[in-house]
């Protein structure tokens, strides 16, 4: 059985469905490219024939958020009944589609580690990444 809490995971891979970072699956067992082709699929199939991008699923006890990011989609995991789903999903995407952040895992899990912590608005969740990233957090 899978079980998510909260924020568990974020997946970004692009148009094509190929990975481009993630962080958070290592209690899940899933093939991240067959994933990501998957989504891809999906989206491509709800642009075509309803007009709009999928923008979540449920599937049991986890919550899929997808938006996104320039020319890359963001998933991010969570359990269904998360209250801050939405605001750590948006927040996500925003980081992400920022001037200036790296994409791969260690800035995702950087990313989710401040967005787990404590509530910060999505202004400072950038600034803080930013303060990570150049390895000046002495927190």
């Amino acid at each position: 059985m899978l079980v998510v809490i909260d924020l568990k995971g974020i997946i970004v891979f692009d148009e094509a469905g190929i990975r481009q970072a993630s962080v958070g699956l290592e209690d899940i067992r899933l093939n991240q490219e067959l994933f990501g082709s998957f989504m891809s699929a999906i989206q491509n199939y709800a642009r075509r024939s309803i007009g709009s991008e999928m923008r979540g699923l449920t599937y049991s006890t986890v919550r899929l958020m997808m938006g996104r990011a320039g020319e890359n989609y963001v998933v991010t995991l969570h359990s269904v009944d998360d209250p801050d789903a939405e605001w750590n999903h948006s927040a996500t995407v925003r980081v992400v589609e920022g001037d200036g952040f790296r994409l791969n895992n260690q800035y995702l899990e950087i990313l989710r580690e401040l967005l787990t912590e404590e509530r910060l608005s999505v202004d400072e969740v950038a600034t803080l990444a930013t303060i990570k990233r150049n390895n000046r957090f002495d927190a």
